[in-house]
């Protein structure tokens, strides 16, 4: 039995999986989701809990000025 291939769409998939996991773990993250969550309840937002997560999380790629295109996913 040999190992598995693993081809190159899944090592960059598999880093751009481990960034994010990496953002959406840190401090940051978690405290900048919470604000907006309760800013958009307060709004009346509708989802506003998935509005938070995807808004903190775009911030904060922004802020890294990370480049996922360079991967071909």
């Amino acid at each position: 039995m040999g190992l598995p291939v693993i081809d190159e769409y899944h090592q960059d998939l598999k880093k751009i999986v481990q960034r994010i996991s990496h953002i959406c773990m840190s401090e940051e993250f978690l405290a900048l989701k919470k604000e907006l969550e309760t800013i958009y309840t307060c709004c009346d937002a509708e989802h506003a809990s998935i509005l938070a997560f995807q808004d903190a999380l775009y911030a904060l790629i922004a802020q890294e000025e990370l480049d996922f295109r360079q991967f071909q996913v």
